[in-house]
């Protein structure tokens, strides 16, 4: 692929503190072995996707950091709070181990909301689906085994709190561990 028609996968997201990801790791390292997902994701990759946008001209990064800065300038700090276990896709054969959020839900719809606005001018359609914070912590559950949604209740935990202070632009670089690259920061307020 020539320079000209590089192409970069770039999503934005809300990044999680140090201390929340560990808590998550330690968790995650725990139930391998009783939640058998094909794929945990790497702790440094832990994030709320806001927004994702697929591939992208490198070239267009300097008008998308722009537009997330705009949409932080609108927003303030919020407090968000990483708790509970989930699941997306049939509940004995999941698709999507998460990791819940909580606190400033609101905060956090209006921050999507106005990134979404502001990326939609840039020619960034939103998602048709209902905006569903969330960690992804693994996928890709084995078929040859069920779960117990009811288990997994059980396995819930608090991760942590921390203060929402800004939004990043990640680049996923595929096959590789961690696989996010931040390449653009905008900071709420």
């Amino acid at each position: 692929m020539s320079g000209n028609d590089e192409k970069w996968r770039l999503f934005i997201a809300v990044p999680l503190p140090l201390e929340v990801k560990q808590k998550l790791e330690a968790w995650c390292r725990e139930q391998q072995a009783f939640l058998p997902f094909k794929k945990w994701v790497h702790a440094g990759d832990y994030h709320i996707t806001v927004q994702f946008l697929g591939d992208t001209s490198p070239k267009r990064l300097d008008e998308l950091t722009a537009s997330i800065e705009r949409a932080a300038k609108g927003a303030t700090p919020f407090g968000l709070q990483a708790m509970g276990i989930g699941t997306f896709g049939r509940p004995s054969s999941p698709s999507v181990l998460w990791a819940g959020v909580r606190g400033e839900i609101t905060e956090l719809e209006s921050l999507h909301s106005k990134v979404t606005s502001e990326n939609r001018s840039l020619g960034f359609e939103p998602e048709e689906r209902r905006f569903s914070p969330h960690i992804t912590l693994a996928r890709k559950f084995r078929e040859e085994t069920q779960i117990d949604p009811q288990s997994l209740q059980a396995l819930s935990a608090d991760f942590g709190h921390w203060t929402a202070d800004r939004l990043v632009i990640y680049r996923t670089h595929m096959h590789e561990r961690p696989m996010y690259e931040v390449v653009g920061t905008a900071e709420l307020g």
